[in-house]
């Protein structure tokens, strides 16, 4: 029992969880400012890990395909959050560590333009089925 513990408590204690951020370059993602970018914009997201933090051993989060996703043709002005909040803690704390959610938020600037792909979809009505 004694080995089982320590051997718990050290799996605890070196597991840890990582999300890599990353772009594809699918749309324009850039640290720095762009003056056609006004609108302010921010997009959520969470991630799940699993025994401790260590399964998966990473998450990869492609900036742009979020961006992309929330219908903005690009981001400036690029910040990356990551948070624990209370409610997740909780949850962690209640697993014993067996299930920890991470969640972020990317903040930024766009042109408020959304996609093209995107406006042709909202243009589309929906086909009513008899």
């Amino acid at each position: 029992m004694k080995k089982l513990s320590m051997l718990l408590l050290l799996s605890i204690i070196t597991s840890c969880t990582t999300i890599h951020f990353r772009s594809n370059n699918s749309i324009p993602v850039s640290f720095d400012g762009n003056p056609k970018h006004t609108k302010e914009i921010s997009v959520s997201g969470i991630r799940h890990f699993y025994f401790w933090g260590s399964s998966p051993e990473h998450h990869e989060v492609f900036i742009d395909e979020e961006v992309r996703q929330a219908g903005y043709d690009g981001i400036s002005k690029l910040i990356i959050y990551e948070q624990k909040n209370p409610q997740d803690n909780i949850i962690s704390f209640l697993t014993l560590g067996l299930y920890l959610p991470r969640a972020y938020t990317i903040t930024g600037f766009s042109s408020g333009n959304m996609l093209p792909q995107d406006l042709e979809d909202e243009a589309e009505e929906p086909k009513k089925t008899k």
